[in-house]
């Protein structure tokens, strides 16, 4: 796994207000009350970018849309 960050996913397709909402609060703490920096693989931030990549990638396959490639190689970490 690359020791490189992940870009957040700007992409807001399928996410609901009240997850970015949620999403926004808890990457928020993470970096106030998280953990001190870690490794890109075992840092909870960079987990939660993955998972909103994922989110956003399962709505793109659902509409029956191709994804963009940002959110693919993000999705794919």
């Amino acid at each position: 796994m690359s020791d490189k960050r992940l870009p957040i996913i700007e992409d807001i397709t399928g996410l609901s207000r009240g997850y970015r909402f949620r999403w926004r609060l808890q990457f928020m703490g993470f970096s106030i009350f998280g953990p001190a920096d870690q490794l890109p693989s075992r840092d909870p931030r960079e987990r939660l970018k993955v998972d909103r990549a994922r989110r956003v990638l399962r709505a793109y396959e659902a509409l029956g849309t191709q994804a963009p490639d940002e959110v693919i190689q993000v999705a794919s970490r």
